[in-house]
């Protein structure tokens, strides 16, 4: 077995492009991940202890144009939604200085290079994935700039997926993980303020989420109480996570910790209720609208959507609607990672009753009274059926009446 050359990277990519029409989301809602280069900066000192990316060794960087040949190549084969995902660092392509330091300095201008030409394609999505949080806060200016430019060329909903892993310093020391809370923190200020700004589909336009694994050397009761610290912090400060990844240890390059799985479930409900949860409804208040939702599984009752990203935001609209579509919805209720919303704007003539009794103001009786006094022909006509004109007039924001 052997790794993949350069040559035969820059060929396959492109020949293989094809192969997108054989899979089951083709057209939509399909992802391709497009890879940039394979190894991490921090090989040569062996890497987070867990993580198999350094036994890649240095890394291997592609170039621009091949890059962009690919994705045109898969444009043409029809893929519009694309992920420069392969990479164990997006802030660090073709940084300059790799080998001499763990934090090299990011290359502005060939990440330009490529999210700009990439852009001309008119990508439906374009997001990124891994950033080392170590590299932003190392080089504020530098990754300031590169926010500008993900800000710029990608689409909205896009995430800085942090590997901090640990805010333990125990931890962070024993398994050579790649930053220190205070650097983690610091990252998390820049990309929120670069990149907070609301895009067109609804979502903030960059925003970092944070990973964090249990099983790693040197866990402790302490591990727990740290990293809730931590993410109570951020939430503190006002800052935004798009996406905390609490998860279990995948040994690759050696056996895990024991897990408390006690304190494991505890600090999960904890994260959820007290940082997951305040967190999204400040992101997306009760009546904010998301675009291009795509519809794609009927449960019971209920239908779920996701816009397509990366890191995705579940929605769920309690009542079945017709699926392989994309809608716009307004928000009703919230959950610890999901949302509940109805079709924007809603077609009061044609809904169903579980979606009028989801209205704001209305219930089950004026839910009733809508359905039995339908067809309507213009909006006024429901806003009087409510004793309450404030509340028509608030419900008046949320529908439409399809003829």
């Amino acid at each position: 077995d052997r790794l993949r050359t350069k040559t035969e990277w820059r060929r396959w990519s492109i020949l293989g492009a094809e192969i997108v029409k054989q899979h089951p989301d083709y057209p939509q809602p399909l992802i391709a991940e497009i890879e940039t280069y394979r190894g991490c900066v921090r090989w040569f000192t062996g890497g987070c202890s867990f993580c198999i990316e350094p036994l890649f060794g240095k890394p291997l960087f592609r170039d621009e144009n091949e890059i962009i040949k690919e994705v045109e190549a898969l444009v043409a084969a029809g893929a519009t939604n694309f992920r420069i995902g392969g990479q164990s660092c997006f802030f660090s392509y073709k940084a300059k200085g790799i080998g001499e330091s763990e934090w090299p300095m990011p290359n502005v201008d060939a990440i330009k290079r490529l999210l700009e030409s990439i852009s001309k394609m008119q990508p439906k999505v374009l997001h990124i994935d891994n950033v080392n949080p170590s590299i932003v806060a190392n080089w504020e200016e530098k990754s300031r700039e590169i926010t500008h430019l993900i800000v710029k060329y990608c689409t909205p909903g896009n995430v800085a997926a942090f590997g901090m892993e640990s805010a333990d310093k125990r931890v962070i020391k024993e398994n050579n993980l790649n930053a220190t809370p205070e650097e983690v923190l610091k990252a998390v200020k820049i990309i929120n303020e670069e990149g907070g700004s609301r895009g067109w589909n609804g979502l903030p336009s960059f925003l970092p989420g944070i990973n964090i694994i249990y099983g790693l050397r040197g866990e402790r009761r302490e591990t727990y109480i740290e990293n809730y610290r931590f993410l109570k912090e951020i939430k503190e400060k006002g800052y935004l996570l798009r996406r905390i990844n609490i998860r279990q240890l995948a040994p690759f390059r050696e056996r895990k910790t024991k897990i408390n799985k006690e304190l494991f479930k505890r600090f999960k409900r904890m994260v959820n209720e007290e940082i997951n949860l305040p967190m999204l409804k400040k992101m997306l208040p009760r009546g904010s609208i998301l675009r291009d939702v795509y519809l794609e599984i009927n449960r019971g009752n209920y239908t779920f959507g996701r816009q397509v990203g990366s890191y995705p935001i579940l929605v769920c609209l309690p009542y079945k609607n017709k699926l392989e579509r994309f809608i716009d919805v307004k928000i009703v209720g919230h959950s610890f990672k999901s949302v509940t919303a109805l079709e924007y704007p809603l077609d009061v003539n044609s809904a169903p009753f579980a979606a009028l009794n989801t209205l704001p103001y209305t219930g089950r009786k004026m839910a009733a009274k809508i359905v039995r006094n339908r067809p309507f022909k213009n909006i006024q006509e429901i806003v009087n059926l409510f004793d309450d004109k404030n509340a028509g007039n608030e419900v008046a924001k949320w529908i439409a009446i399809n003829q």
